[in-house]
């Protein structure tokens, strides 16, 4: 899937519903949202019978329950299809090689994080890790959007993450 088709989505999704709040959408789009214990699993994206649900780790904080909601939300929106086979299970939510995992953070970057915000922290010179704090994000998800600018064609160094675990 394009990155472009996937940061419209996710734009076109919070102008409609006049927020960028992953609760506040899925309530809007009748996803039920719930908190349990899921094991070693951050969340999960379930399709039953037209019935869309989100099942999050009671284990989670704030900031990181938002940024898994963000990414179920993704997979709603973009692999509904998909999960009519098989749930989708995300135990490391930043995990960026999967194609479909990619996909979900990417929206989920779009969704949660304003350009404008983020680029007037980038040009502060600020750390991938302050970024990600002034945020309330994880650092994966700086350096994701960091590369989704670029390519749009705004001036900007992606941020690089030590590890060069993040394949773009």
């Amino acid at each position: 899937m394009a990155v472009d088709y996937i940061e419209q989505k996710a734009i076109a999704l919070s102008k409609k519903f006049y927020t960028s709040d992953p609760f506040e959408l899925c309530d809007c789009l009748g996803i039920t949202v719930q908190t349990d214990d899921i094991g070693s699993l951050k969340g999960m994206y379930v399709y039953i019978k037209r019935n869309r649900y989100i099942v999050l780790s009671d284990r989670l904080d704030t900031n990181m329950r938002r940024l898994v909601c963000a990414h179920e939300l993704g997979h709603d929106q973009l692999h509904r299809e998909q999960a009519k086979y098989s749930f989708i299970q995300d135990s490391e939510v930043v995990d960026l090689i999967d194609r479909t995992e990619l996909e979900a953070n990417r929206f989920a970057a779009a969704l949660l994080i304003d350009d404008e915000e983020f680029m007037e922290l980038a040009r502060e010179g600020e750390s991938v890790e302050n970024v990600a704090k002034r945020l309330n994000t994880d650092p994966n998800m700086v350096i994701l959007k960091s590369r989704m600018l670029k390519n749009r064609g705004y001036r900007i160094t992606a941020f690089e993450h030590k590890a060069n675990f993040l394949k773009y």
